[in-house]
């Protein structure tokens, strides 16, 4: 009886621990042979530093909107799945994961139905499909962006027409699965910084999720619940993808630090929390190589839908603001992204505890010459518009050399964007960037999907247009200043241009115009040809914002007779191109009216507004002069300006005095003081018809010149205790796979020492001195910059470092 009874207690016994373990996840079941230490095949190949920058950053969001504390994606993702002992993480990543999450998102899957969950796998994306058409014949893994080229190129086939098996790298999809697939391409994709978590969190509370690469070491094999990976433990094995779901500000690593983002694996549901994991942002920043998010093609329809009402865009603080650090002596500058509704910028400067204005700008950048040695300036920038100002900019740091230094770096170009329209017959893209200081004139590179440079052209401004650009492909580029016919600074961010033809989505409309006031009983349209499109779809809305009027047009012109617009009221119109596959994007809105008082005035004609309106710098005589071309038939023009008043309020628009026909050109004192800006615009009139529409308007100011530099008193403050101690970091070395970075500063004074390792070798010492204030520290070849977005992190750029790639920036993490 007693033995029986044993025999019985060591049966549950069995059972328990056999349940136990089989909840326990083995590594082992999901590396390959070659996932391991020296050889790191683990199946995400991150892409070289060069590859890297050619990938646009995305910066379409809106960085100043408040973000929610936490967002959770979990639940609406495809089930979590097991690739196994295959390489094939990217494509489950991107194709599995973020590709079945984006067409149930769009409504056009009621379910998700794995086969490994008993579904019937229609309505999630094949990994076979994407990885075993990429990866040679060999199971090595896959990179980011070469996937992303493919899925846009060839899309993603349902997981029924080509089922997975972690078995087989090597078995083709048939020609059925292939065509299927091209319903699912995806339209385009953006590099995300993943040392800044914002930029992820805006994607995730856009709904969207994110794919991400990182170095994988022991202590994430092992991560389970809710613990929050936070620390390198054990040996690094290789790159691993996953997809970023969901973040959380409020949890706290073991470590002390807040803020983790969510993610989900697919190493089946024994690793993690059921398949799920957390990450800190600081380890995301220390560890992770490539952050990326998908834009999906939209849904097909028969026509097109205006999902939000169009509204007026509106002005924009500055971005992409460079600020020189050292390269100087005697004078700090500023270059910045030019906002589309500005005509004048205000830079503000930081006086101790408190902002005040230093002096407006008619271009995207300014030269700061009243500074002293080896001091420190924080800035930020607002831009003016014709009837309002944006919110300020965010903060930014600049510094001085401490010794003399006239010659230094032209710094990068910015601000680069393109427009692409059809001329003629060929697509063109217009090309146009910020101004920079000191340039003579500038290189600009092209690249297709192979992401090969070829200079494909100089010019003398910030603009061009390239004439010849691959048509049904995406375009990229890049510019770079030239300074004594040789070219000088560092590229730009690259910019991609997709040019359609019939087998793509078309582009979107560019260059949409309105009559505004200029005819008493029509509105009349133009626009430029869009790339790949067949028809465009114009839309009307009133005043209130409500739709007036939808036009079926296959030209580029269109003259609007409606009845209803013939009050006077101003109308808003946006148009939208389509072809067989589908729709583009809704231009940027134009607004337009009638003016039905024409009818009633006696004579005379309304003629156009002067063009090309031009101002000069005000200098010590003060004078204002105002230059235009000449409008045929004018019998005289009309001057107005409007004053900058306190707190960026513009004024209202005030005549200030007639020019007779002939002139072209008007001059007065400066009507304000030091400090003040105006802006300027010409009417022209007939003889006996009335006053035309403004003319662009232009920014006239005084920056009152200082009599003298305000030198700052010698400061004895030492090297904060932020920078000093002990940092390390993870470097993917494209020839020998991840490193780890240490670097190691002390500081003296004001003179700091850095000294740099890899795997525990010494590699480098850098040395030099710190300026008081700034939260950057900047030798030759290393520049060190407490991190602004993570507490306890550095961000480091290193030049002419033997085993780094060129210019690499690494986000390092302070060992206690």
């Amino acid at each position: 009886m007693n033995l029986k009874r044993n025999w019985n207690w060591l049966g549950l016994c069995l059972l328990l621990t056999s349940a136990v373990f089989g909840e326990e996840f083995d590594p082992s079941s999901v590396r390959s042979p070659g996932c391991q230490p020296g050889t790191f095949s683990c199946g995400y190949i991150p892409s070289s530093k060069e590859i890297q920058d050619s990938i646009p950053l995305k910066r379409d969001f809106n960085s100043f909107e408040e973000l929610p504390k936490a967002i959770d994606l979990s639940s609406q993702m495809p089930p979590v799945g097991n690739q196994g002992r295959q390489n094939s993480c990217v494509a489950w990543a991107t194709g599995y994961a973020i590709k079945s999450y984006l067409l149930k998102n769009k409504g056009q899957a009621p379910e998700y139905d794995p086969p490994f969950a008993g579904g019937k796998g229609k309505f999630v994306f094949s990994p076979a499909f994407i990885y075993n058409q990429q990866n040679g014949g060999e199971d090595k893994g896959l990179y980011y962006y070469k996937t992303m080229e493919f899925l846009k190129s060839n899309g993603a086939a349902p997981w029924s027409s080509m089922p997975y098996s972690d078995k087989d790298y090597l078995t083709q999809p048939s020609q059925s699965s292939k065509k299927e697939a091209l319903k699912y391409k995806i339209k385009s994709f953006s590099r995300l910084n993943y040392k800044n978590p914002d930029e992820i969190k805006r994607v995730l509370a856009g709904k969207n999720v994110v794919m991400v690469g990182m170095i994988i070491d022991d202590a994430f094999y092992k991560l389970k619940g809710s613990t929050i990976y936070d620390e390198n433990g054990g040996q690094s094995y290789g790159g691993h993808a996953m997809t970023i779901v969901g973040y959380d500000d409020q949890k706290k690593s073991k470590s002390g630090k807040k803020g983790a983002f969510k993610l989900q694996n697919s190493w089946g549901t024994n690793w993690g929390d059921k398949g799920f994991g957390w990450v800190s942002y600081s380890m995301l920043a220390k560890v992770s190589q490539e952050t990326y998010a998908i834009i999906d093609e939209p849904p097909t329809q028969s026509t097109p839908i205006l999902n939000t009402i169009p509204t007026k865009k509106p002005i924009l603080p500055p971005d992409e603001i460079k600020v020189s650090k050292g390269e100087f002596d005697s004078k700090i500058i500023l270059t910045w992204k030019n906002q589309d509704l500005a005509v004048a910028y205000l830079i503000q400067r930081k006086d101790e505890s408190e902002f005040y204005d230093l002096a407006y700008s008619d271009k995207p950048s300014f030269i700061d010459v009243n500074v002293s040695l080896n001091s420190t300036y924080v800035y930020r920038l607002v831009s003016i518009g014709t009837e309002e100002v944006s919110d300020v900019s965010f903060d930014v740091e600049g510094f001085t050399s401490a010794e003399p230094n006239p010659n230094g770096s032209i710094g990068q170009v910015v601000g680069l964007t393109g427009l692409v329209y059809v001329s003629g017959t060929l697509p063109n893209v217009d090309l146009s960037w910020s101004e920079l200081d000191g340039a003579s004139g500038y290189t600009i590179a092209r690249a297709d999907s192979s992401l090969k440079w070829k200079n494909i052209g100089t010019s003398k401004t910030s603009h061009f247009i390239d004439p010849s650009p691959k048509i049904g492909e995406s375009n990229y580029y890049r510019v770079s200043a030239i300074v004594q016919l040789k070219q000088a600074g560092v590229w730009s961010d690259a910019a991609v241009i997709d040019v359609a033809d019939q087998n793509l989505l078309p582009n979107q409309v560019t260059h949409l115009t309105a009559t505004n006031g200029d005819f008493s009983n029509k509105i009349i349209l133009n626009w430029n040809a869009a790339p790949g499109a067949k028809i465009y779809y114009l839309y009307r809305f009133d005043e209130r914002a409500e739709p007036s009027g939808q036009f079926e047009i296959s030209g580029t012109t269109f003259t609007d007779t409606d009845q209803s617009i013939q009050n006077g009221d101003q109308f808003l119109y946006t148009i939208i191109s389509a072809n067989d596959l589908g729709y583009a994007e809704p231009s940027e809105v134009v607004f337009g009216k009638t003016d039905p008082s024409l009818t009633k005035r006696a004579g005379g004609v309304t003629l156009n507004p002067p063009k090309l309106l031009t101002s000069n710098p005000i200098g010590k005589d003060k004078l204002v002069t105002l230059k235009w071309d000449s409008v045929k038939d004018s019998f005289e023009y009309y001057i107005y300006r409007k004053h900058l008043k306190g707190k960026g309020k513009v004024g209202k628009l005030e005549f200030v005095a007639s020019v007779e026909g002939k002139k072209n050109s008007y001059s007065e004192t400066f009507p304000g003081n030091g400090g003040d800006l105006f802006l300027y615009t010409v009417r022209s009139k007939s003889e006996f018809g009335a006053e035309s529409k403004d003319s662009n308007f232009v920014s006239i100011f005084w920056n009152e010149p200082k009599t003298q530099v305000k030198k700052r008193a010698i400061s004895l403050e030492e090297l904060p205790s932020s920078f000093v101690g002990t940092w390390t970091s993870m470097y993917w070395n494209p020839k020998s796979g991840p490193q780890t970075v240490e670097i190691e500063i002390v500081g003296n004074g004001q003179v700091f020492s850095a000294r740099l390792k890899l795997n525990d070798k010494d590699v480098r010492q850098f040395s030099g001195t710190w300026t008081p204030g700034s939260q950057t520290i900047k030798t030759n070849g290393f520049l060190f910059e407490i991190s602004k977005s993570l507490e306890g992190n550095s961000l480091a750029q290193f030049q002419s470092v033997k085993d780094f790639e060129n210019g690499v920036e690494l986000s390092f993490t302070k060992e206690k």
